[in-house]
């Protein structure tokens, strides 16, 4: 047995103690009673791990409370899939089960809770409790269901606010024995949010309290005694779960509600601590083992148990989770609470329920009634979606209230259009879950399916294991599978913690029970193809420690340090990647080059992400500049405005009438609201991989491929342009997302939806997603179906406009557009300015009082010089783009030889002066073209760059300016070629078995 087994081996034997002996500077592994018969010197023993078995994780007193060999409970899902014969099966595990009452008849639960009863025998088990708003007679049954059956424990789910019939339950029996209340039933409150987490936390509310005493439900005693008691026994903190979800992250969430709990201990002296558990993205070992060690009494299971053989739905449903991975669920209208935008957490693959329910969102949204409807897009819904006349889903929507004896919501109904309209679209929302549940094989495309990221998870854990085919899953098998590896994995982080020789080869995903039983593969997560971009951080870590620093950066790192204590981050600008290895100050400039603050010299090809066009310092820009500031500072109007607006219109193909602004983003924005107000209709096409901004409807999201006949932009976890604050639903709603250089995908969805477009949106060529030319044909048919269904072309030119040339991509590329946004390079660089020119009949629309477009320093005297200033300097030189390109040529052909003579792939694509370098053979052609590891080693070649005096832009980016010369490219030569070599070390530290 190797030194490696023998470890793993001690430690899967979970309730064997060991003891650690340090000997001669190394810590092994022993069981405590070799220690005691070897005679080993306690002076030897660096500690000792104790047994750690399944029984023992979590609290105590949560098992002994509810009668438990193991703090792990099954959370309930409605509709009954978490049925009948799932909660026998934990309780009869020695585990919690809830059962899923939501959305059954009181029949249906009272014949369950029979067989329940029957099935357990005197075991433990929890009835879930599902607010329903709408209907509070239901729950109030339910509770009566429950007492008059002997339910002890309720599962509260989805309460914003405590109702009558929770609190009767709390409170109905309680009594005050040996001076200790005692409650005869208890509540497991499931919450994602304090201020909910805080009514459960709180005695039963007074008012509600002697509203039960004045019905009779309660006793006078009983509701004195509710002042000594909390509303919950227990709080379960659920994070990122399967259908209702805040999409919240456990370890930010759990912490914070633990001291909660805490507080609202002390605060009101109960004798009993209300328990915290945790739930949500609970799937494999390691959340499960986190989970109890951030101090969870208990855990709880959802989205996995689905999957399992005793699930209340269908062999389809199980079959589809069970080949989930975490990226396979979406948001999508939650039926409950369709009206308040709602979302459910749902899967994805295989099933079109989360696009065709945005859609019924977004059509409910847009209109007041049905009948408001189009007559095309109501017949597209109906045949798609209902199957049926909306009108017969009405008449049986009304059937369905009848016979739950709820006429009044339809009576209500057929006084309000707009609701009568969410209800029959909720027809639609609550069948999809029915045929998923009987696995309707005509409806298959149809199913709702709730679904967290632990199936994911859990099904990525399971694979190679005796458990990954469906049929094989049992709630119990899944159940105790997770809590013995999580114990083992508890012992090998003490055994982390007392340096144990070898032990970091025992947290590489696998257990000794999968090597031992199943012959699991032991290939480590990070070397799969698609590395997951959050390594970024930990790695340009690594790159600190091990680089060979070409510049010494001791002033410039010591003020970086400093300068986070004032400006967070350290930077004017951040996404949602991590935070940069090296940020470097620099105090001076000239033509190509800047010194930092330790004067070191720097050639500058990032040139302030392309904005830099005409150099730095460069003394005619600045004589123009310098000599307008003292002629006027700021006014209203002046005499440069007609120069300045007659350049671009000599030159923009586009630009038949001009104004100005001051960022790219607001830009884009006043041109998205000048095309809406021109067509009359709300939404705008996006494309995958293309930056326009980062306003809320512009930024983040990707295309979703199963979704193209509502192609809405799919929301993912990682997007490095996803943020919060962003005003819900806001992509959804407004946009749709395509992927570019896709005539068909672009004419098709024009076709479908060109109703309700108003604008095409694109980079005519794709800097920010790599550099990316369009296809022979695109551009030119792209307009062709903008002008058929009346859409407008609008180019973002933000990047190319300037840079590529004075009438920017689409003189080069002879695509004239509607509407063209401009900035960046357009003023030169020192001074921030943009620009929307468009066709008159269009920009006419600002003077007819029709459109807003406003701005304190909309065409300013200073950003209008600076666009005369570099217009000038580039017709004084017809030939400057020719040169500039020459340059960048030399270098692009340097770079791609000290890549080779290093050993690695390179490739640069875009335009001369602007370029895009990818550390692959091959030319990217569209946004998604190259993976993970790529991104990582273009990267790692960047931040090496910079400790070699070579700045590049984010996103692999290099820009030329109007004063770079030859000497720039012998500095580049002289730097690149060691820079690239210790880049190579890095990327195989990185990346040990290759690229």
């Amino acid at each position: 047995m190797t030194m490696l087994m023998q470890i793993q081996d001690n430690l899967a034997t979970l309730d064997l103690p060991l003891a650690v002996w340090s000997k001669k500077s190394v810590n092994t592994l022993m069981p405590l009673s070799q220690l005691v018969a070897d005679q080993i010197s306690l002076s030897e023993v660096a500690g000792v791990i104790p047994a750690v078995t399944p029984n023992k994780l979590g609290s105590e007193s949560f098992r002994r409370a509810y009668g438990l060999n193991y703090a792990y409970m099954g959370g309930a899902m409605a509709n009954g899939i978490h049925s009948a014969k799932m909660v026998a099966a934990f309780a009869n595990a020695g585990m919690l089960g809830s059962f899923g009452a939501g959305g059954l008849t009181l029949e249906r639960i009272a014949q369950s809770l029979s067989e329940i009863k029957q099935a357990v025998g005197d075991k433990t088990f929890a009835m879930n409790m599902l607010h329903n708003p709408a209907d509070p007679d239901w729950e109030m049954q339910v509770v009566q269901l429950c007492l008059d059956n002997g339910v002890k424990v309720v599962e509260a789910a989805a309460y914003i606010n405590l109702t009558a019939a929770l609190v009767y339950f709390r409170l109905k029996g309680a009594q005050l024995i040996n001076g200790q209340v005692v409650p005869a039933q208890r509540v497991i409150a499931k919450i994602s949010r304090p201020e909910v987490a805080t009514k459960f936390l709180a005695p039963a509310p007074g008012k509600i309290v002697a509203k039960l005493v004045a019905s009779g439900h309660l006793t006078e005693t009983e509701a004195k005694l509710s002042e000594q008691l909390a509303m919950a026994d227990d709080i379960t903190v659920e994070a990122d779960s399967g259908g209702h979800t805040d999409h919240g992250s456990l370890t930010c969430i759990f912490p914070q509600m633990l001291r909660l709990a805490t507080r609202m201990h002390k605060q009101h002296g109960y004798q009993q601590a209300v328990r915290v558990g945790a739930a949500g993205g609970i799937g494999c070992p390691e959340a499960v083992a986190a989970a109890y060690a951030m101090g969870a009494a208990y855990v709880v299971t959802g989205s996995i148990n689905q999957a399992c053989v005793e699930s209340g739905t269908s062999d389809q449903v199980r079959e589809m989770l069970s080949g989930a991975t975490t990226a396979d669920v979406v948001s999508s209208p939650s039926a409950d609470m369709f009206e308040l935008g709602a979302q459910v957490q749902t899967l994805k693959k295989g099933t079109m329920y989360g696009v065709r329910s945005q859609k019924l969102y977004q059509i409910y949204k847009r209109y007041d009634s049905l009948e408001q409807i189009p007559e095309a897009e109501q017949q597209q819904l109906e045949k798609q979606m209902f199957h049926k006349p909306l009108m017969q889903i009405w008449d049986d929507t009304k059937a369905f209230f009848a016979s739950r004896n709820l006429q009044r919501i339809a009576d209500s109904a057929e006084k309000d259009p707009k609701r009568k309209m969410a209800l029959v679209f909720q027809w639609y929302l609550g069948q999809s879950s029915k045929w998923a549940i009987t696995g309707d094989a005509q409806r298959r495309i149809d199913y709702q399916i709730w679904c967290g990221p632990a199936m994911g998870a859990n099904n990525d854990w399971l694979q190679e294991s005796h458990l990954q085919d469906a049929p094989k899953r049992t709630v119990e098998g899944v159940a105790n599978y997770l809590l013995n590896c999580a114990a083992y994995l508890t012992r090998v982080n003490i055994a982390k913690t007392l340096s144990v020789s070898g032990i970091e080869q025992c947290q590489d995903g696998t257990f000794p029970i999968r090597l031992q039983q199943f012959s699991a593969s032991t290939e480590q997560h990070f070397e799969k193809e698609e590395t997951k971009l959050d390594s970024i951080q930990g790695e340009i870590k690594k790159m600190n420690t091990v680089v060979n620093q070409k510049l010494d950066l001791t002033e410039s790192k010591e003020y970086f340090k400093k300068l986070w204590d004032v400006l967070p981050g350290g930077a004017h600008y951040n996404f949602a990647d991590p935070e940069r290895a090296l940020i470097v100050p620099f105090v001076k400039g000239k033509g190509s080059r800047v010194w930092d603050m330790d004067g070191n010299e720097h050639l500058d090809l990032f040139c302030k992400f392309g904005a830099l066009f005409v150099g730095h310092n460069n003394e005619q820009y600045n004589q123009i500049l310098i000599e307008n500031m003292q002629k006027l500072t700021s006014v209203d109007t002046f005499d440069l405005e007609y120069e300045v607006c007659q350049k671009l219109i000599d030159n923009v193909p586009s630009a038949e009438r001009v104004r100005f602004s001051l960022s790219g983003t607001e830009a884009v924005q006043n041109a998205i609201r000048l095309a809406r107000g021109y067509t009359g209709k709300p939404r705008f096409v996006r494309f995958h991989g293309h930056y326009n901004g980062n306003a809320d409807n512009v930024v983040g999201g990707r295309f979703n491929a199963d979704s193209k006949d509502f192609p809405v932009p799919e929301m993912f976890k990682g997007d490095m342009l996803d943020t919060l604050g962003r005003f819900p639903n806001t992509l959804q709603d407004q946009t749709f997302m395509l992927p570019w250089n896709d005539p068909e995908i672009l004419e098709r969805t024009l076709e479908q939806h060109g109703h309700e477009i108003a604008a095409v949106l694109m980079e005519p060529i794709c800097m920010n997603g790599g550099g990316i030319l369009p296809k022979d044909g695109y551009l030119e048919r792209a307009k062709a179906a903008c002008e058929k269904h009346n859409v407008l072309l609008i180019f973002d030119e933000v990047i190319t406009g300037v840079r590529f040339g004075l009438g920017g991509a689409q003189k080069l590329l002879g695509v004239t557009p509607h509407i063209t946004t401009l900035g960046k390079a357009l003023g030169g660089g020192a001074v921030p300015i943009s620009a929307i020119v468009g066709r008159k009949d269009i920009m006419d629309y600002y003077t007819k009082g029709k459109i807003i477009h406003a701005g304190t320093f909309n065409g300013y005297p200073m950003g209008l010089a600076a666009i005369k200033a570099t217009f000038d300097l580039i017709e004084n030189e017809p030939g400057c783009y020719d040169r500039m390109g020459g340059i960048m040529s030399q270098m692009a052909d340097i770079f791609v030889k000290a890549a080779h003579a290093s050993d690695m792939p390179l490739v640069l694509q875009g335009m001369p002066t602007g370029m895009v370098f990818h550390s692959q053979n091959e030319l990217v052609d569209r946004s998604e073209g190259y993976t993970a590891k790529v991104k990582m080693c273009d990267i790692i070649i960047r931040e090496i760059c910079k400790r070699y005096g070579i700045q590049f832009s984010p996103l692999s980016r290099m820009y030329s300016n109007l004063m770079i010369n030859q000497n720039d490219v012998s500095f580049f030569e002289e730097r690149i070629y060691p820079a690239m070599a210790n880049a190579k070390q890095i990327i195989d530290i990185t990346f040990p078995k290759g690229l």
